[in-house]
């Protein structure tokens, strides 16, 4: 029995932090360069194998040198890719992002071949079914509900990483028991700007999951579970990057949620560990440990 099953995506990341944004024409020296894995449900995967948890991950890769960087990197942190496929002739995935140096805000520039999307045939259903939980980017949504689908006839929770709104989206919510979106999710779902209380209680209302959240940056996050609405603050630190806070966050989710931690300590707990990350270049160049995680909390 795996903790984490994981399906979505997987990247290298080249940063590139810069004194500020760069003018057209420009040329502009960089003050920082790293080059790191990627990817939201990838990178959400190698925290919890930090923190002691057992990942397996799901997904595709290109059988080019990017393909065989991600998966080393993945297999080294222990994450299971028995599920992980290279598909031939594809490039993988791979993102350039900017980093400005003054506020440690990311502009990320990304390509992803249509060759690696996750197709339904791929889903590991045996690695779900004996999961303790589900986790998912949604970007696949034909893959991700055929995934979800399989985790609530066996009893899994899902948990659904809502950044994209595409063709399906909305089934796919209605499937998932825990719904953490990006801060933008809501406008693009419901079609205007709403405020980040009343959109949990849409998601809520509308999907009807177990828990509905909104992460809000370094406003730290909001979230409803049908009794009461959380406004869970974020974690101050000096941010270096904020790139993979995201990730980190939903890392964070699943480890307080399988814990058996009430929902807001969950959401504590996912905001100190998003905010501690920020620190250091890159979504895994600086993943903090429980400990640090733990003083954040008792501070």
């Amino acid at each position: 029995m795996a903790d984490v099953t994981g399906i979505g995506l997987n990247a290298i990341d080249y940063l590139c932090v810069v004194p500020r944004f760069p003018e057209p024409g420009e040329k502009l020296r960089m003050s920082a360069f790293a080059r790191q894995g990627g990817g939201q449900v990838a990178t959400a995967l190698c925290a919890l194998r930090r923190w002691g948890l057992s990942a397996v991950y799901c997904g595709n890769v290109g059988d080019d040198e990017h393909g065989r960087l991600s998966l080393s990197l993945l297999a080294a942190e222990g994450v299971d890719l028995s599920h992980a496929r290279t598909v031939p002739g594809a490039v993988s995935q791979f993102a350039v992002i900017l980093v400005d140096g003054r506020s440690g805000e990311r502009t990320i520039l990304w390509e992803r071949p249509p060759e690696l999307r996750i197709r339904p045939e791929d889903i590991p259903c045996e690695a779900i079914r004996s999961s303790r939980a589900l986790l998912l980017d949604g970007h696949d949504v034909d893959a991700s509900i055929a995934a979800a689908r399989a985790a609530r006839a066996a009893g899994v929770p899902v948990v659904l990483d809502a950044e994209k709104v595409q063709e399906g989206t909305d089934e796919l919510l209605r499937l998932a028991d825990h719904v953490v979106a990006s801060t933008d999710f809501p406008a693009r779902w419901l079609g205007a700007a709403v405020p980040p209380e009343d959109a949990v209680r849409e998601i809520f209302a509308r999907c009807a999951p177990r828990t509905a959240v909104v992460t809000l940056g370094e406003r730290g996050a909001v979230g409803f579970d049908g009794r009461e609405l959380v406004r869970s603050p974020a974690v101050p630190v000096r941010a270096v990057d904020t790139t993979g806070a995201g990730d980190i966050f939903h890392a964070g989710f699943l480890f307080a949620l399988l814990a058996g931690m009430p929902f807001p300590r969950i959401l504590a707990f996912a905001n100190a560990a998003a905010g501690l990350s920020c620190r250091g270049l890159g979504g895994r160049g600086n993943i903090p440990s429980l400990g640090e995680i733990g003083e954040a909390l008792a501070g």
